[in-house]
């Protein structure tokens, strides 16, 4: 069966080039190409204190406050039946606290290749194939939209061929190949982040991903046919390669669906639910249920109440019961959150929780979310007694504003924004005795898109 999962991975990476240089003949001469070019700067404070000290998440780590400056540029060519984009990404970091963290990610550290792909449209007439590094999410990206984790929100890319097919104006047909290898084995400039050059000060094995490849293919169908009621369903393959991975290889299956109703003008839900089975006897869920009330008006409120499960096992992490994260080990709920799996692989939780979202007005907007955080399942400590079922109580709130439309229009700072971003979290009996201080992470941020 693995052999198999793998021979169809490839094919459909090559199916996918056969088909688009085989029925498209990329007539770019018939009118000219079109180019684009443009990038973004951000600019990011991050301060923190008595998060999780991640892999060892039963701890509080200390302070930490730095800057994080990123820059992107891209270019885009595009014709009639083709569209080719690069953009290229450097991130680095001024660390006040720690002074240990000093060295890490200094300027001015590595460039890198972010997105580099082509797409071909309309493949016999109904299908788009896109080929090469590219970013790819579906959904509330509780499955697929972290293809490099541990590195923020530097980069999250996949290596990987995508074909979309156009059932009709409503309803499509993804089929993805991806393979992400542990190191980055494109070209970059400065300071590499790999296993080779572990003994420099710049050197942090966070952004070397997992310790480990992953690779997989999967199926994703969305359809909304019916104004009142969308619907995808998905299936995932999954392999990981390396440190990480269970006895060197694992390899896991993931079948689900969600569900979007829409009850009247002013109540909508939403359900998603998968299933997961794989090597070692593994068997999990994942869950999530919302209801969401939009009765218009001034700043048009959005009032939501949701829960959403992750099954756990008394193993931890990788016990045969515990979700396994696939292609979303990210801060999706918050850094808070994130930081309490080791790697960021979210399992054994369930969260009920209450959501606001506000827009004063077309260039603002306003989030929040809150509610208690629970392990469903006692997890062993190393004494040979378990860790509690509360995890703590969490909340986030966000606020951006385009500050650019709104006091200089039409100038070259039109496209300045800001945001700022909060949480707080009273931990719970999940950490270790003295490891259970009251946390906090916050953000503050520019960026300038040109």
């Amino acid at each position: 069966m693995k052999r198999l999962m793998s021979l169809v991975s490839s094919l459909v990476l090559t199916a996918s080039v056969a088909m688009a240089a085989g029925a498209t003949e990329l007539r770019v001469n018939e009118g000219a190409p079109e180019w684009d070019f443009g990038g973004d700067l951000r600019i990011r404070w991050v301060g923190q204190n008595n998060m999780a000290d991640m892999p060892d998440v039963h701890k509080e780590s200390g302070g930490t406050d730095y800057v994080r400056f990123r820059t992107r540029l891209w270019g885009k060519v595009t014709t009639e039946e083709l569209e080719a984009y690069l953009r290229v990404t450097n991130e680095f970091r001024y660390y006040r606290s720690p002074r240990t963290a000093s060295g890490s990610q200094r300027f001015p550290d590595e460039t890198f290749i972010d997105n580099l792909y082509i797409t071909f449209k309309d493949v016999a007439d109904f299908i788009d194939v896109k080929v090469g590094r590219q970013d790819i999410s579906f959904g509330e990206r509780r499955i697929i939209g972290e293809g490099t984790p541990m590195d923020g929100s530097r980069s999250c890319y996949f290596d990987a061929a995508r074909l979309t097919f156009k059932l009709d104006s409503k309803r499509t047909l993804d089929a993805l190949a991806l393979y992400m290898a542990n190191e980055d084995w494109m070209p970059t400039l400065g300071r590499r982040h790999d296993a080779y050059r572990k003994n420099t000060k710049s050197y942090h094995p966070q952004l070397n991903g997992l310790q480990q490849d992953e690779y997989g293919f999967a199926l994703y169908y969305q359809d909304r046919t019916k104004a009142d009621f969308g619907w995808d369903a998905y299936y995932f393959f999954k392999g990981e390669r390396g440190i990480e991975a269970t006895q060197g290889a694992f390899h896991s299956h993931t079948v689900g669906t969600r569900l979007l109703p829409k009850f009247s003008k002013t109540l909508s839900g939403e359900v998603e639910l998968a299933v997961q089975a794989g090597d070692d006897n593994l068997m999990a869920m994942m869950a999530y249920t919302g209801l969401t009330y939009a009765p218009g008006g001034a700043w048009d409120p959005r009032f939501t109440v949701a829960a959403y499960y992750l099954s756990g096992d008394r193993d931890g992490t990788r016990g045969k019961h515990a979700w396994h994260s696939l292609y979303n080990r990210e801060t999706a709920l918050g850094d808070m959150v994130g930081a309490m799996y080791e790697w960021f692989d979210h399992n054994n939780l369930f969260y009920p929780h209450i959501g606001l979202k506000l827009t004063p007005s077309e260039n603002q907007s306003f989030f929040m979310h809150t509610g208690p955080l629970f392990a469903p399942v006692e997890e062993k400590d190393e004494n040979g007694g378990t860790y509690g079922h509360f995890r703590g109580y969490y909340m986030q709130a966000a606020y951006d504003i385009a500050i650019g439309r709104i006091f200089a229009q039409d100038s070259l700072f039109e496209a300045l924004k800001f945001g700022v971003l909060g949480e707080v979290m009273a931990k719970g009996n999940t950490y270790d005795e003295g490891e259970d201080n009251f946390g906090y992470y916050a953000q503050v941020q520019f960026t300038y898109a040109f």
